[in-house]
């Protein structure tokens, strides 16, 4: 038995799925002899068995769900072989293997994305039955899926995410400019409820910038600059798009405090990464930002003015900031990629004993 990863969807400028994928497979391939079904995307030591065209890859224009289930379609290997895909696009044909779904966000907000509702509503429940188990990245997220596809919580296993903290290191000069701001990281869709920020902000205006990063164009981009037109806040409201690692490490170095208002997430990523930076958070009251980050955040009631103003208010009292940033610590020391990867290797022998032949040498992690 050899496992077979497939990073067929995977491209050269990694998105959030990219950054899990790439950090996962890299520490089963210190642990196992893999073999991939490439993307164009960075691959660790491995057999590749085939590769997958660039037109597929993740972020590859309106119709590459389509293109990339068609293309994979085409893929079948031996059943007696375990292929494990980090994110949900599986092999539509091959019996017995693992996909990992990090979020419903599709299903429960048909609008964002249609086409890939489509996939999530329609095609998802179909590979979900050729699977031996599915992985997710919190426990609310099993739920979810169990919920949502009535697929056995027993072999839905919770592999979650990670946070590199050497990536992600304070800078305590960038906050000391006189220019005070807050951050919201990753504003392109619905679901992350900007527009809430907007219309709260006359609890934050008066003292505070607001940068929305990774906020590419797009419908909803178009609904938030209007919302900023009208509430007269053109000179306090910056936008901007993609973004490189330094230049959103900066932004996290330099922020009064994260916002992070989602509506759903399947876990939450840029929280954990403002914490490794000594960054306040400012959280939706939602249950996986719950789950997943503690007492580390100031958590906010959404539609709540009386919640806004306590949340803003709370990131000027260095007892209430220092409080959350060492719990913030705890949660860096349990969400790392190492531990990641050793929840990944445990769900992976418990459904496939015979994949501790191929370990590669125990004693070297």
């Amino acid at each position: 038995m050899k496992l077979i990863c497939n990073l067929s969807m995977l491209g050269p400028q990694p998105t959030g799925l990219g950054t899990y994928s790439e950090n996962c497979v890299t520490g089963l391939a210190e642990r196992f002899d893999l073999d991939f079904v490439a993307g164009n995307g960075r691959l660790p030591r491995g057999n590749v068995l085939t590769k997958a065209p660039e037109s597929v890859a993740i972020d590859k224009g309106r119709f590459v769900g389509m293109r990339r289930y068609l293309w994979a379609r085409s893929l079948r290997f031996d059943p007696d072989r375990l292929v494990y895909s980090p994110t949900h696009h599986g092999l539509p044909n091959q019996p017995g293997q693992i996909i990992t779904v990090h979020d419903l966000i599709h299903l429960h907000f048909p609008s964002q994305h249609p086409q890939v509702y489509i996939y999530f509503r329609f095609l998802l429940p179909r590979l979900m039955k050729k699977c031996r188990a599915v992985f997710t990245v919190s426990e609310t997220t099993r739920q979810d899926i169990f919920r949502s596809y009535g697929y056995p919580l027993e072999q839905i296993f919770v592999i979650p995410n990670g946070v590199d903290t050497g990536a992600f290191s304070p800078n305590p000069s960038l906050r000391a400019n006189g220019d005070p701001y807050l951050l919201i990281v990753g504003g392109r869709h619905p679901h992350k409820n900007v527009a809430e920020v907007l219309d709260m902000s006359q609890h934050w205006k008066k003292n505070y910038r607001l940068i929305i990063a990774s906020c590419n164009q797009g419908a909803y981009r178009r609904l938030l600059e209007r919302k900023v037109h009208d509430f007269g806040l053109s000179d306090q409201v910056e936008f901007k798009d993609y973004l490189t690692h330094d230049e959103l490490l900066r932004l996290y170095q330099g922020a009064a405090a994260l916002l992070f208002p989602s509506l759903i997430e399947g876990f939450g990523i840029p929280p954990l990464e403002a914490l490794a930076c000594r960054t306040p958070v400012i959280a939706s009251d939602i249950s996986v930002l719950r789950e997943v980050l503690g007492n580390a955040a100031q958590f906010v009631g959404l539609g709540s003015h009386q919640s806004w103003a306590e949340a803003i208010d709370s990131i000027t009292s260095p007892s209430i900031v220092e409080n959350h940033l060492i719990e913030g610590q705890k949660l860096l020391s349990k969400f790392t990629w190492k531990n990641a990867v050793n929840a990944l290797e445990r769900a992976l022998l418990s459904i496939e004993p015979r994949l501790e032949n191929t370990r590669r040498n125990p004693e070297t992690y």
